[in-house]
């Protein structure tokens, strides 16, 4: 019975919320859906806040500090709102975006209550704890290091399980979806112990955040973000969009039958560049790549930072020549660019073009096989694969 005590605390503190982005002047960017049951209206973007929130007049000026102050937080507990009683906290998104969490607290006063009134607490301990984390508008696991020992309905239903059971079957190894160096779950939570991260699963994206119960054991959360702006899916070194952003347009266009290249490039010899001088270096010379880049393709192009040193590029249009020429050029730009403490430094391209029957999976295996040929022939050069 304290184990079940101890993880329904800390599923009762976790911050399970809707949520509402401002901007510095409290004005709505976007919303989750929920919000519209607190509210009674869903917010439109450019309304300014306190019309929904009227809580907070008054206390405008502590709110914008958070824009200066990135680990300032503002909040206000039990709040009533239509019926419900939620906690309010502004917090920092980035210098120009805070994001006002709203965390439904109803459901855990009352199950507090019930917890008073009945003598059979271990029964009624764990009927509360499973009601609760089924109620909840998140997916909610708890691990050893190693596997998955209880969830919520919400995830199991995700992965299509019936029971804990089916889910250990399963193995879902979630860390790996991280970082492929982390070994298990407790891997998982030092990971996160630097902050909450997000986590694509299909097309949803998820905020996942953890929180240590005790030594052995640790409660994930997992909190559906789907409706935020694209935003989110930014590389924060570089400020280009992830993978996902890119496969997204790769699948529209091939449905659409649109005529397109997808490039694949690496940095030659750029792992020599972080051992000779260091990771703040490397970083800078990320930026400066990305500049280059960004200065000499459309704005119909979509630039992506696939991880490390490698990037994609989606070309619109044109011919699979107009592709290799444009690539050939930028090559040339960056072989001739003078980067900032490393001096020189060139990068190799593979190039595939979309036809008939094509995947994002199999044009990106033609694109990197182009690129591994360049690589093997000497690199600093622009290989494109047909077949």
């Amino acid at each position: 019975m304290k184990n079940v005590q101890i993880i329904l605390n800390a599923i009762l503190s976790k911050n399970i919320f809707e949520y509402i982005l401002v901007d510095r002047k409290l004005h709505v960017i976007s919303a989750s859906q929920g919000v519209r049951k607190y509210v009674n209206a869903m917010p439109k973007e450019g309304d300014d806040v306190l019309k929904y929130l009227p809580e907070l007049v008054g206390n405008e000026e502590e709110i914008k500090e958070i824009f200066v102050k990135k680990y300032c937080l503002y909040t206000l507990e039990s709040v009533y709102k239509n019926n419900d009683y939620v906690n309010m906290s502004v917090e920092y998104c980035d210098q120009n975006t805070a994001i006002i969490l709203l965390h439904n607290i109803t459901a855990i006063t009352r199950a507090q209550q019930s917890l008073l009134q009945y003598s059979n607490e271990s029964t009624l301990l764990y009927n509360t704890l499973q009601k609760v984390v089924d109620s909840q508008n998140t997916m909610l696991f708890v691990t050893n290091a190693e596997k998955i020992e209880f969830a919520n309905k919400k995830f199991l239903n995700f992965f299509h399980a019936e029971n804990i059971e089916e889910i250990q079957k399963k193995e879902l190894k979630l860390y790996q979806r991280f970082d492929t160096s982390l070994q298990n779950y407790r891997d998982l939570f030092v990971f996160l112990k630097e902050g909450e991260k997000y986590l694509k699963l299909g097309k949803d994206i998820f905020i996942v955040q953890a929180t240590q119960i005790e030594l052995a054991h640790t409660l994930f959360t997992l909190t559906k973000i789907t409706d935020f702006p694209h935003e989110m899916q930014l590389d924060p070194l570089t400020g280009l969009y992830r993978k996902d952003y890119l496969n997204e347009m790769v699948e529209k266009s091939l449905q659409e039958k649109r005529n397109f290249a997808l490039v694949v490039m690496d940095l030659d010899n750029f792992k020599l560049i972080n051992d000779t001088y260091g990771h703040l270096t490397g970083d800078k010379v990320l930026k400066a790549f990305v500049m280059i880049l960004k200065q000499h393709i459309r704005k119909t192009d979509l630039l992506v930072r696939w991880g490390g040193d490698e990037f994609l590029l989606f070309l619109e249009d044109g011919s699979p020549e107009d592709a290799i020429l444009k690539i050939e050029s930028i090559r040339k730009l960056i072989d001739k660019y003078h980067f900032e403490t490393i001096g020189h430094l060139s990068c190799s391209f593979g190039l595939s073009y979309a036809k008939e029957n094509d995947s994002v999976d199999s044009l990106l295996q033609r694109a990197d096989k182009a690129l591994y040929e360049a690589k093997i022939k000497g690199k600093n050069r622009v290989l494109f694969k047909e077949d």
